[in-house]
């Protein structure tokens, strides 16, 4: 299974740390994308100091991303492995 790893929260009261994360099970609807950039969103240290946005923790950071495709779900049909992409 590849590496993952992930900047989260682990919990409510907790600080951000970088560390091993689970590899995301795959929906059919999902893609599952290997980020090769992050970029720092100021929705993230609000998400941080306030809890806004989160619903359950651990609660893993980033909204911008750019990667390659490494799986798509069953019912996916825009993407597929190997797509560059940004979000």
């Amino acid at each position: 299974m590849p590496q993952n790893r992930a900047a989260f929260i682990p919990t409510q009261s907790g600080r951000l740390q970088v560390s091993e994360a689970p590899y995301p099970k795959l929906g059919s609807s999902d893609i599952i994308i290997k980020t090769h950039f992050v970029a720092i969103n100021p929705v993230d240290w609000k998400q941080q100091d306030h809890g806004i946005f989160i619903q359950s923790y651990p609660s893993i950071f980033g909204v911008d991303v750019a990667g390659v495709v490494e799986e798509v779900g069953s019912q996916v049909t825009t993407f597929k492995p190997g797509d560059r992409v940004i979000a």
